[in-house]
């Protein structure tokens, strides 16, 4: 058994401050415990749970040429025999991989799971890189710590750069899959993907739904693909259909798929589990992050900006000022910040667990600082606050339980949990005895 490590964060409550930190009237610090719960993964990208009362945790791992998925059992045990593996492009610190996992909210009836991974460079291109790939596992025996059963791929998207995979799904609104896709790499969307809404060819080959957030109905495939379902021949059989109210239904120059688009890389972002607001954490260029946001009862404007705007700041074509969005008819994010302050954002939860002190906080992080945030939702812009005595990681993802526990994901191979103040005392192996 694994002893259990505990630090104490602390952040000033209410939060009356902006990024700057806290405010300078008196506030009484309050402590929120940060439990280490497994180390030793390698490269862990991404982290969740199934509503089976089983208390597992399920874990992807980025290994070199190799994807893993890990469970951590409800005694705090990181189990040795991995639970699934897949060839994969890519490896720990790299853009390419396994990316992201998603898990049926009605698993422990239908066994049903997604993972999306880079596809390793042995399959057949789309594109002139590895393709990113979802796909559907269905386990024969859904409590079963290790994987047999079925295996289909859903849903192949032609990549054209290493990078920008983005790779997140989550089950959200009306449970249909989301799949947050990045821009396609290089730098400054050279091919002007984000903006893009069909399909476009370079150098021969035919690339789609790059730079975009995906809405798809998983749980009802299609005997016939609609004429704009990009990701499948039309008329044919496909993995997926297109969910009726999705925006671009029915249009023959845009793809059906396309919930939100103008991303440059969504890398992590989830909904509020509350309400089914979306956050998302979307990685920036060479000056500013940004957190952007969508109530569950909008359906006006769905187009984020990028590449026109890097936050609130314009970025192609160049221009000055911070009114980038209001000037291109874009969404504008709820938070930037500066590469003064970090590089790399990772996109968090609105969190809803047992912490009080945490109660309706959006806690993200940053792979470059390390450091936790937490932002209070509202009028945008939202204000936030650093927490202090972070240990050192890079904050590569974060997941909830079944209950709203919130853990992040260390690249360095741990991961924790967020606590209330002095609760480290009742744990064992990082989980309550």
């Amino acid at each position: 058994m694994r002893n259990s490590i505990a630090t104490s964060l602390f952040f000033c409550l209410p939060l009356l401050f902006s990024e700057a930190g806290c405010a300078s009237s008196p506030v009484t610090p309050q402590a929120v415990t940060l439990t280490q719960v497994a180390t030793g993964l390698s490269g862990p990208t991404a982290l969740a749970a199934p509503n089976d009362g089983s208390g597992r945790l399920f874990v992807v791992e980025n290994k070199s040429s190799q994807g893993r998925v890990r469970i951590i059992d409800a005694a705090g045990n990181l189990l040795t025999t991995p639970y699934y593996t897949h060839a994969t492009t890519g490896g720990p610190g790299s853009e390419q991989g396994m990316l992201g996992i998603a898990i049926d909210p009605d698993f422990a009836n239908n066994g049903t799971l997604y993972l999306t991974y880079t596809a390793p460079s042995s399959d057949p291109e789309l594109g002139s890189e590895p393709d990113q790939v979802l796909i559907r596992l269905v386990a024969s025996n859904p409590a079963a710590n290790v994987f047999a059963g079925t295996e289909q791929v859903v849903l192949r998207i032609p990549d054209i750069y290493s990078n920008h995979n983005g790779g997140g799904i989550s089950f959200g609104p009306g449970n249909y899959l989301y799949w947050g896709m990045g821009d396609g790499g290089s730098g400054g969307d050279p091919q002007a993907f984000g903006q893009n809404l069909w399909k476009k060819t370079v150098n021969g080959k035919s690339y789609y739904l790059l730079g975009k957030m995906l809405r798809l109905d998983v749980r009802n495939p299609t005997s016939s693909a609609a004429a704009n379902q990009c990701g499948a021949s039309s008329g044919q059989p496909a993995q997926y259909s297109i969910p009726s109210d999705n925006p671009y239904v029915g249009e023959s120059d845009k793809c059906g798929e396309i919930w939100l688009y103008g991303l440059r890389n969504p890398w992590r972002w989830s909904f509020d589990r509350n309400n089914g607001d979306l956050v998302i954490g979307d990685v920036g260029q060479n000056a500013w992050e940004e957190i952007d946001f969508r109530a569950h009862t909008e359906t006006g404007n769905n187009n984020y900006g990028w590449k026109l705007c890097e936050g609130n700041h314009y970025y192609s074509p160049s221009g000055s000022g911070t009114t980038c969005p209001a000037t291109t008819n874009t969404v504008a994010p709820v938070i930037e910040y500066s590469h003064n302050d970090g590089c790399s954002v990772t996109g968090g939860y609105v969190y809803h667990g047992p912490v009080a002190e945490l109660q309706g906080k959006y806690l993200f992080s940053d792979a470059c600082s390390g450091d936790i945030n937490v932002a209070t939702p509202g009028t945008a812009p939202w204000s936030y606050t650093t927490m202090s005595g972070t240990p050192s990681m890079s904050g590569y993802s974060f997941g909830e339980d079944a209950i709203g526990n919130l853990y992040v994901v260390d690249g360095g191979g741990e991961i924790y949990r967020f606590d209330g103040p002095g609760n480290d005392i009742i744990f064992q192996d990082g989980f309550e005895s």
